[in-house]
């Protein structure tokens, strides 16, 4: 899947393009989780996918205000057509990410150090409500001055999603840094600029393809984006990480209690 994609990605210019980008993405996330000896399964994989959509379209509806990037071959797609493509490409950046996380782990033994206990401090509603909030209050910031704040776009999720995991009785990746154990974080971080790196190499010879608007930040640019602007694909790795774990724990805690209703 990964070599016919790329090489649909970059040669041919057909209205089903955007499928390529598909084929090229779920290919790299498979290829990735062989090497890691950990593909989930089918299932998970479709779940993944499913969490993906709706995330991206939030970064896109975010960009709605912000524009710091645009489409090139958008004109050639109704909206509905539009958004079919769209959801279908979407649906690889969570699964990807995963992948990508997963590998990186296998070959750094990078999940193998401790990890911080999901206890009730951890979880004590103080700390929660201030990253949820400091979360909001990026996004709020992010939408009323965009031009100024348009970074916090990616910083605003993390916080938010890491403070929800805290409240739900997670790991909280902010309480691990804050503690000294940085290797997970670390791990999340290298499989966002890994992905982030192969989006913009994959994308910069496509069509349709993404270009990019950043304010102050628009000098050096590596393929399209601009050196400072893979600095994003960290927080980003992180909050969809942190994301993943909160549809797990609500995953659970729905499954537990359909049981004890049941029972």
């Amino acid at each position: 899947m990964l070599v016919p994609g790329w090489i649909a990605i970059w040669t041919t210019t057909g209205y089903l393009n955007p499928l390529a980008f598909t084929f090229l993405w779920t290919g790299a996330a498979l290829l990735m989780w062989i090497a890691a000896d950990n593909y989930p399964g089918v299932r998970r994989h479709i779940a993944l996918a499913a969490v993906s959509i709706p995330l991206w379209w939030y970064f896109e509806a975010i960009n709605g205000r912000t524009a710091n990037w645009q489409y090139i071959g958008r004109d050639r797609y109704d909206d509905f057509a539009y958004a079919v493509f769209a959801s279908i490409s979407f649906a690889t950046v969570v699964p990807a990410l995963a992948a990508a996380t997963a590998m990186i782990g296998r070959f750094t033994n990078g999940l193998s150090e401790r990890v911080s206990s999901p206890d009730r401090r951890d979880g004590c509603s103080g700390f929660a409500i201030l990253l949820i909030g400091s979360g909001i209050v990026c996004n709020a910031a992010t939408l009323m001055a965009p031009s100024v704040f348009y970074p916090l776009v990616w910083i605003a999720p993390f916080l938010l999603f890491d403070g929800l995991v805290i409240a739900a009785g997670g790991h909280s990746l902010v309480m691990e840094l804050s503690k000294g154990i940085w290797r997970r974080a670390a791990v999340i971080a290298g499989s966002g600029l890994l992905c982030g790196g192969l989006w913009e190499f994959w994308n910069f010879w496509a069509f349709p393809k993404w270009t990019y608007d950043i304010p102050l930040l628009d000098f050096v640019p590596v393929f399209e984006l601009p050196i400072l602007g893979y600095g994003g694909y960290i927080p980003f790795a992180w909050s969809v990480v942190q994301l993943v774990a909160l549809v797990d724990i609500a995953a659970r805690k729905f499954h537990d209690r359909m049981l004890a209703f049941q029972g």
